[in-house]
């Protein structure tokens, strides 16, 4: 049996060279199945680029009550690109996680069995990815996970579009009052953008520690948030991002004085 797919678009190559397989199963006309496999690997993985753009924000405007917010883009720059394996990041001393909305983790066997029944108050953002393989971009609900105190919650992203469902799941850690959150398997799939938005209310995701002086905002508070991107051919980008906070009032420009001419 040979198969010859020569649709354009209609498939992907991997960007990643481990060794993979296309696997079937063939029946034949009384009942009898047996299993085939044939290998498969890419090659020259480690010369595709790999230039995601970060960049991460957040509202000035917080509270006890409504918490803190928190918006992180990933872009890809146009033309063939690795995707992305893995990505982890550590949040700043001032954005740590809310522990009031980390006793309202969804229970996992309850995640299994229907995300959409897990608590309100376990939903603390929303996803969208863009991705040629979809006509419109992907989003769904992130939600907090338990896993019955076996460790801290995971941060659960479910994406449901044009028949497709895509789990992606980032490990949290709390250490010292440091929040930190890794997602460690992300499938080889081509995406253009991302974009991971956790807000403001009463189960916003992240709290705030806001020093005296700032008088109740961010305003003015030197932010970053360190951040590692492995791609599916191992390339592997550093960097400590600024995080932008947004709605602060402009600095007044100071007016010029003009000293009056002797006659």
């Amino acid at each position: 049996m040979n198969v010859v797919i020569d649709r354009p678009g209609f498939t992907f190559n991997p960007t990643s060279c481990e060794p993979l397989s296309v696997d079937g199963s063939l029946t034949s006309t009384q009942g009898t199945s047996v299993q085939v496999s044939s290998r498969f690997q890419a090659a020259n993985c480690a010369k595709l680029p790999f230039h995601p753009v970060f960049s991460v924000s957040t509202q000035a405007k917080t509270s006890k009550h409504n918490g803190a917010s928190l918006t992180v883009k990933t872009t890809f720059p146009s033309g063939p690109q690795a995707n992305i394996r893995s990505v982890g990041v550590v949040l700043p001393k001032q954005l740590p996680a809310r522990l009031t909305t980390i006793q309202q983790a969804c229970p996992e066997a309850t995640f299994a069995q229907n995300p959409a029944s897990c608590p309100a108050g376990s939903d603390i953002g929303i996803g969208t990815a863009t991705t040629p393989i979809l006509s419109s971009p992907a989003t769904g609900p992130a939600y907090l996970v338990s896993h019955g105190g076996a460790a801290f919650p995971d941060v659960d992203l479910v994406f449901q579009d044009e028949g497709v469902t895509l789990d992606l799941v980032g490990s949290v850690n709390i250490r010292h009052g440091i929040t930190s959150s890794k997602f460690a398997t992300v499938p080889d799939a081509p995406i253009s953008s991302f974009r991971l938005t956790l807000p403001e209310g009463p189960h916003s995701g992240l709290a705030a520690v806001i020093p005296a002086k700032a008088k109740g905002n961010l305003c003015g508070t030197s932010l970053a948030m360190p951040f590692t991107i492995t791609g599916q051919n191992g390339a592997q980008l550093n960097q400590n991002v600024k995080i932008v906070v947004t709605g602060c009032a402009k600095p007044k420009k100071a007016k010029k004085r003009h000293k009056a001419r002797k006659k």
